[in-house]
């Protein structure tokens, strides 16, 4: 079952800028932050992971100050199934368990799928660039996506990233989704964020496709004395909801601009990747079914 529209709140829009202005722990205000040490992370970072393959999935996010760089490789060492983000000395670390694992590359699979459609192949045309660590063009903040993938070209830069967590975290995604639009310039920049989350107690997916829109307002400002502005912005929003059989879908089929993806323009037979209700219905109850959503 489908409606055209999603009876939704207005998702935030962004401002873009060199620099980043939001404070590292935007949308994490309720969270405890951790002094940094080596004994500190593992234990937070073990007892959050025992919880959460427990079934508690109500603290995904712990927050650390004081963090030393050079200390990044020895945690890599450790394996965690966890995302970093550093801003400065306040590292960020989001953990990630089969729900969230199995959300985002499922979707990805969708999106690869329907650009098999058109020819394009992984390798041949493009590169699935995974959890890759990149850093903000303000060189003082890093960051590794869910997924991602970019056209093929030198010291490749993700074009579509997909960002997912628990519709608790919604505040905390939208976050993301400005890091990444902000974080480089054209024409070796992202252009395309997704997010995905779940909401437990409606049992409705959700998916918001941010893009990079300019704009030229009315008033010139000192910020933008040309008046052009460039915005983190909301254009599509689709979701899934469980409770019924079959699911209502609105604002199906999610579309993804194939330029932001490949960063050109279409040659037929090439079009917008277009996941329909179909495979959104599919990959929302498989999910939810195999992770007893």
């Amino acid at each position: 079952m489908t409606s055209p529209t999603s009876p939704i709140t207005e998702p935030p829009v962004f401002e873009l800028s060199t620099t980043l202005e939001t404070p590292p722990a935007a949308g994490l205000e309720q969270n405890q932050v951790l002094s940094f040490s080596i004994a500190n992370f593992k234990k937070a970072v073990t007892e959050g992971l025992r919880a959460l393959y427990g079934g508690d999935d109500t603290q995904l996010w712990i927050l650390f100050s004081g963090f030393d760089y050079s200390k990044l490789k020895y945690i890599d060492q450790l394996r965690y199934p966890i995302r970093l983000q550093l801003d400065d000395s306040t590292l960020i670390v989001k953990m990630v368990g089969p729900v969230h694992e199995i959300m985002h590359n499922n979707l990805m699979d969708l999106i690869k799928e329907d650009m098999g459609r058109m020819g394009l192949r992984s390798i041949h045309h493009y590169l699935s660039l995974g959890s890759t660590r990149y850093h903000h063009r303000s060189n003082n903040s890093l960051k590794e996506a869910d997924s991602a993938l970019g056209p093929i070209c030198l010291q490749p830069w993700p074009a579509l990233v997909i960002e997912a967590g628990w519709a608790e975290s919604l505040a905390r995604l939208h976050i993301d989704a400005q890091w990444w639009l902000s974080a480089q310039v054209p024409p070796n920049n992202t252009t395309l964020v997704v997010l995905v989350s779940f909401t437990r107690p409606q049992r409705t997916f959700r998916l918001e496709r941010y893009e990079i829109v300019t704009v030229t307002p009315s008033v010139v400002t000192r910020s933008a004395p040309l008046g052009v502005r460039n915005l983190a912005r909301c254009e599509a929003v689709t979701t899934i909801d469980l409770r019924s059989t079959p699911p209502i879908i609105t604002g199906a089929p999610f579309v993804l601009p194939f330029a932001k993806i490949m960063r050109r323009p279409p040659i037929p037979p090439e079009r917008d990747v277009s996941i329909s209700a179909a495979d959104l219905e599919a990959w929302a109850t498989t999910v939810a079914i195999t992770c007893n959503l």
